[in-house]
């Protein structure tokens, strides 16, 4: 229950983003710093910040957020929610090239990037931080 919880948040969050773009040429990494801002049942308000990265390493051109061309990439995130856990809780996607929907994490940065290689940490002090890594062609 709480995976599709947190799918439905990631879903929501990639509608919900704020996107600012600060990028870096040649063959150095592509930069892009975004925010995002939403509201879930099950912690409450999100707010986020975060980075996606896209370059050697993560394949890709890096044209913005709901450019079709974007692919490849990571994102690294933190922020805070309002309904924190009582103890820390970490969800994890089960890696690999393909997961079941229930597994998917949709990017806050790119809603057409989705991933089963992710990591995302609450904690009793309503701090939240997290990453995804997207496959090349996604």
């Amino acid at each position: 229950m709480k995976k599709l919880l947190i799918v439905a948040v990631i879903t929501a969050s990639a509608l919900a983003a704020n996107v600012g773009v600060a990028s870096a040429g040649g063959n150095r990494a592509s930069v892009t710093h975004y925010t995002a801002t939403y509201y879930c049942g099950c912690f409450g308000t999100f707010n986020l910040s975060g980075v996606h990265l896209t370059n050697a390493q993560f394949p890709g051109v890096d044209n913005g957020p709901s450019a079709a061309t974007t692919t490849g990439g990571r994102d690294n995130f933190s922020g805070t929610v309002s309904q924190q856990p009582e103890s820390s809780v970490t969800f994890t996607g089960p890696g690999g090239a393909s997961c079941d929907i229930d597994s998917t994490w949709v990017s806050d940065y790119n809603a057409n990037l989705s991933t089963c290689t992710w990591s995302e940490t609450f904690n009793p002090d309503g701090t939240v931080y997290g990453w995804a890594i997207y496959p090349a062609g996604n």
